[in-house]
């Protein structure tokens, strides 16, 4: 049996491989719908076969290992699944292992059914290595100038307190009020402060260390009540309404909790109706705590959901002019955040509203909690894992 024919009567085999293996890519996956996981594998399949089938002979052959050829169709599939990834928040190594993976696929499958075509096997590995070469200079391409558009806007955010700072200096040497533009220069300086704090857990999530946490017994509701009060004071003509409920205590790092807290709050004060108030509520659920933030407004559409929390990422509305020429860090920090403590991050949006959760389960395996003496320890359940002790679990 020729190869192409073997890809043309088990693509569904190779598809459901493909799906399988492109879930693992976390966390640009965890969210991913079947569809989208699948991606368009068919149509590459239907190209490496329409490929395998164009006759081909030693010269054309030589012409396109060398990328001169004159059939540009896998060139084509392979610009198009790296624009689909990139949307997605694959990175680079992960759009590359999903080739490698397909190759794998293939040829185990063709032989395990006893495939001996070896001039087809040939064939199909060029015809991978084109759409290869072409998804990963297109993956490329795109980083750069998002990188370049990145460094930018970031330039133009770091000017504004930048400016406030020399302004008040200056007035402070003319004779202005100490106080007021020592104040307004501490505002600016801590504004910058946040900025490279936020670039520093950018290179960590893309360095693959992830952003550090130090666990410790903590109130969430205390961390909840400190931030709103401290955004709605920042913004007084705002509504902020805050609903806690049950024992919220548990084993996390407060201040990194109180970061994912204050970057919603601060994505709903941006996007939310100026005159409808924001929500938050804190609940206990089983074995977890649930954080919602939710504002009123337009919905958000379902090709800005699908990468929302991914960094460097526009996500105006498409009714309402952009208010803020941001980075766009918040929303991708605040997932790390809550990725490191064993949680996850979701968001709904219809037209009653865009609501975030939060969920932190009480025991996590994502950061280990620091020995300590016997007397102190916590529990163990039956597969290892952490437990609260029962003075912080939830009812």
């Amino acid at each position: 049996m020729k190869l192409s024919e073997f890809i043309r009567t088990h693509s569904k085999a190779i598809v459901d491989e493909w799906e399988a293996f492109a879930r693992t890519m976390l966390p640009a996956a965890g969210a991913m719908s079947r569809a989208g996981l699948r991606d368009h594998a068919g149509e590459i399949l239907d190209a490496i076969v329409e490929d395998l089938e164009t006759p081909q002979d030693s010269a054309e052959q030589s012409e396109k290992s060398m990328g001169r050829g004159e059939d540009h169709q896998m060139e084509a599939v392979g610009l198009t699944h790296a624009a689909l990834r990139i949307d997605d928040g694959f990175t680079l190594g992960q759009l590359v292992a999903e080739y490698r993976a397909l190759r794998a696929s293939v040829l185990r499958l063709f032989d395990k059914a006893g495939g001996t075509d070896m001039r087809q096997v040939t064939r199909f590995n060029e015809s991978i290595d084109e759409a290869l070469a072409e998804a990963t200079d297109r993956y490329m391409v795109v980083m750069n100038r998002t990188r370049d558009q990145f460094i930018a806007v970031l330039g133009h955010d770091l000017r504004s307190p930048l400016s406030a700072i020399f302004m008040s200096a200056g007035l402070m040497t003319r004779g202005g009020d100490p106080a007021r533009m020592a104040a307004q220069i501490l505002r600016s300086g801590e504004r910058m402060a946040r900025m490279v704090d936020d670039l520093l857990d950018l290179t960590r999530t893309r360095l693959g260390s992830g952003i550090p946490i130090t666990p410790g017994q903590m109130d969430l509701d205390a961390v909840c009540r400190g931030v709103v009060s401290e955004t709605q004071a920042i913004h007084p003509g705002r509504r902020l309404e805050y609903q806690a409920e049950g024992d919220l205590r548990g084993k996390w790092d407060s201040g990194r909790l109180g970061q994912v807290l204050s970057n919603l709050l601060g994505n709903a004060l941006q996007h939310g109706g100026p005159d409808s108030p924001i929500r938050v509520i804190a609940r206990p659920g089983r074995g977890e705590v649930l954080m919602e933030v939710h504002n009123e407004g337009s919905p958000i559409p379902p090709a800005l959901l699908a990468n929302i929390f991914e960094p460097m990422v526009s996500h105006a509305r498409q009714d309402e002019e952009m208010r803020s020429t941001s980075v766009g860090l918040g929303l991708h920090i605040a997932r790390e955040i809550v990725l490191a403590h064993g949680g996850t991050i979701t968001v709904t949006s219809t037209v009653d509203g865009t609501t975030f959760s939060v969920r932190l389960p009480h025991r996590s395996v994502a950061t280990p909690a620091p020995v300590e003496p016997a007397d102190r320890q916590d529990e163990h359940d039956a597969t290892g894992g952490l437990v609260a002790p029962e003075s912080v679990r939830p009812a």
